[in-house]
């Protein structure tokens, strides 16, 4: 061997080392596994997909992963994405966000990148306590596809990510953490969509599902989860009234119409959704704005889903005899609204929650590069805590520095304003909410499928069709 080539070898043993020694191996970590929604899919700016604003791999799940010194193999979803993601045009150049800047550049979606990889983070948008448990049978799926049939959006996404490599039996998230995937570990997130509408729809009423029956859903999950004698982490729900989906009313609503056709006062700092259309203002209905009963209504119906959870929890450990850690997003989601993120611990938030502060990304649900690092931080210091692991948690100033959503040049100084988000991009309906837009979405790109002649989509079901020769 000469020389150089010994220096070579040297370089990348210290390189490796290195590496291990800043990320040394969690063993508990070794296989993860994510059960969950949007939140830990990597689902942001109103779209999915491998890399993006944020994208895949800027996951909570992946962060956590690299941190842990572990592999967590995802669903990646090819460009544009599944769908596409929200995007800032300035169309006349004036540099600041005026109704309808934020839009989608074209209404294609991308496939599965690798679909012969089997996944551990399941996540799946759009998912929620009650189907979570619902399964797909992915050749049924398959076929539709191929055959140009209309497929439920939420059953696209489903069939991406749990149907491939394809399956003989049919799947959910539970049936595969459960069965198939051997978790030494579960990161969990689910019931946000359980809530989410009442603040899309600015309404209390817009759930009316009973907290003992989320209760009941919630604990079977752990409990077959608990199958798998895998510890656990396990998040709570943050209140909805704090997403940069909802501005304050400010100086441009200042009252509202009553289903009598009067009026009444509006404070400024009452709550009104940032796509409401603008034909609606300045005297918006009063079904649009979460006042101070409204958004009471909100927390206390998200802290008695919250005290289920906790009950869950509890009663799965005593039960089962598996450990698990909480994960208050409660918490610490109440505090970035109050206090604003310090990144850089120099005693000045850097980052708020209002919209294009930088915790929340363009569609004002889904976090950001940066604030899926932070809620990553907060199930790393969960499970150290319950766990007596030692994963360090991320850099998030670092992260924060490579986030192209964070000290944006067109965050407002003030409010957002209404209709930001280009109307054939949201939901206009009134009723419907954000998943069933995006599922919606989803289904009519993948309606295209068995039509398109070239592009990623053809490989990936020339793939698909290999697996499935039985069927064709």
């Amino acid at each position: 061997m000469t020389k150089k080539s010994m220096n070579w070898y040297t370089l990348a043993f210290v390189v490796a080392f290195a590496a291990t020694s800043a990320h040394a191996r969690d063993p508990r970590m070794r296989r993860l596994v994510v059960v969950g929604d949007s939140l830990l899919a990597g689902f942001s700016s109103g779209g999915f997909v491998s890399q993006g604003h944020a994208g895949q791999v800027d996951s909570a799940p992946a962060f956590l992963a690299r941190r842990a010194g572990v592999s967590l193999p995802q669903p990646l979803m090819s460009n544009p994405g599944v769908p596409s993601q929200l995007a800032i045009d300035d169309a006349n150049g004036n540099g600041q966000l005026d109704p309808g800047d934020v839009r989608r550049t074209t209404d294609s979606i991308g496939s599965r990148a690798r679909p012969i990889r089997r996944v551990r983070n399941l996540a799946v948008p759009g998912e929620d306590s009650k189907s979570v448990f619902e399964t797909i049978s992915p050749s049924v799926i398959a076929r539709q596809l191929f055959n140009g049939n209309d497929v439920d959006g939420h059953d696209v996404l489903k069939f991406l990510i749990l149907g491939v490599p394809p399956q003989s039996d049919s799947v959910s998230q539970i049936t595969l953490a459960r069965d198939d995937v051997r978790p030494s570990f579960l990161m969990i997130w689910l019931g946000n969509n359980d809530v989410l509408d009442m603040a899309t729809q600015t309404s209390p009423d817009a759930v009316t599902l009973d907290p003992s029956d989320f209760g009941q859903r919630f604990s079977r999950m752990l409990d077959q989860l608990a199958d798998t004698g895998a510890g656990m982490a396990v998040a709570n729900l943050p209140d909805v009234t704090g997403i940069a989906a909802l501005r304050h009313a400010g100086t441009e609503v200042t009252t509202c119409r009553q289903a009598d056709g009067t009026t009444r006062a509006v404070a400024s700092d009452d709550l009104l959704s940032i796509n409401m259309s603008r034909s609606q203002l300045p005297v918006p209905p009063c079904t649009a704005v979460l006042g101070p009963t409204e958004r009471d209504l909100v927390r206390a119906k998200i802290l008695a889903f919250n005290a289920e959870i906790a009950t869950a929890i509890a009663q799965t450990e005593q039960r089962r005899g598996v450990q698990i850690a909480t994960v208050d997003m409660f918490t610490l989601f109440d505090q970035f609204r109050a206090q604003g993120v310090d990144v850089d611990g120099n005693g000045t938030p850097d980052l708020t929650t209002g919209y294009l502060g930088g915790v929340f990304s363009l569609d004002g649900i889904h976090p950001t590069r940066t604030g899926n690092a932070l809620i990553a931080n907060a199930f790393i210091s969960a499970i150290n805590q319950r766990f007596g692991d030692n994963i360090a948690p991320l850099d998030v100033a670092r992260i924060s520095t490579r986030d192209p959503l964070v000290n944006n040049s067109f965050r407002p100084s003030g409010e957002v304003p209404f209709g930001v988000i280009n109307a054939d991009d949201v939901t206009t309906s009134g009723t419907a909410g954000f998943f069933d837009d995006i599922a919606d979405r989803v289904s009519r790109g993948a309606h295209d499928f068995a039509g398109d002649v070239a592009g990623p989509a053809k490989n990936f079901f020339n793939r698909i069709k290999h697996f499935f020769k039985n069927l064709f």
